[in-house]
């Protein structure tokens, strides 16, 4: 009976150094994979979004989304091999939240999971993050980035106006603390978006919208030149 109750043990026992094995480094001569319990233990457990923020002197900080939005772990990650824990930040945000786009001056649009709306975190002061309060001109919407410094908003059309279609809203997020408005589009019908240009045609009670993305049209005329030139050989 002894002899049972030892060989459980062991077996017990080897099997939580080969748990403890696998998640320990794992190394090869060019990679390295770094687990959970091979980092500071503020890294471990339930975290619902990150965010990293280059600090504009080579450093660059990680921020860990945790309880719900209401604390921001911070990380200095500028050391790989190094990753120091610079402490913990509370956000008094009502909701959980996803990082939308990156914004001027260490900044980030947030959007709130529950479909409330919208908000900014500073991280200015990348060992006290603020949360702004949301613009004005931001509904509750899907969002989606558009090129390198755009953002495109879509809201469901009103309860109060039934068959109505969903309204688009057009922002810059280039070289702005926060998104700037370049346009909104009610009751659109359709939409049809060409990849390759970057072009997105809404059809709406007034006719016909085009946003256009000027940085997706050269690299496709870049592109349509290599081809040209490549034929032509």
């Amino acid at each position: 009976m002894n002899q049972s109750v030892s060989r459980i043990l062991m077996v017990a026992a080897l099997a939580a150094i080969a748990v403890g094995q696998a998640k320990a480094t794992v190394r090869s001569k060019a990679i390295v994979v770094e687990f959970p319990s091979d980092l500071p233990e503020l890294t471990q457990g339930q975290t619902e979004a990150m965010y990293l923020d280059d600090t504009g002197s080579g450093q660059a900080i990680l921020y860990l989304e945790q309880d719900q939005g209401r604390q921001l772990a911070i990380l200095d990650v500028t050391d790989p091999a190094n990753i120091r824990v610079i402490g913990q930040a509370a956000i008094e945000a009502p909701a959980a939240y996803d990082f939308v786009h990156d914004l001027a001056n260490s900044a980030s649009l947030i959007r709130y999971r529950d479909g409330s709306g919208f908000a900014v975190i500073s991280f200015k002061n990348y060992k006290k993050p603020v949360l702004k309060d949301e613009p004005e001109y931001l509904h509750p919407a899907s969002a989606e980035t558009y090129g390198m410094h755009g953002l495109l908003l879509e809201s469901a059309g009103q309860p109060s106006a039934p068959g109505q279609g969903p309204q688009y809203e057009v922002l810059s997020v280039s070289n702005s603390t926060a998104p700037e408005p370049l346009a909104t589009i009610h009751n659109v019908k359709q939409r049809v978006d060409r990849p390759q240009t970057g072009t997105i045609f809404l059809l709406s009670d007034d006719g016909l919208t085009v946003v256009r993305c000027l940085s997706t049209e050269r690299e496709y005329e870049t592109w349509l030149a290599s081809q040209k030139t490549a034929c032509c050989h």
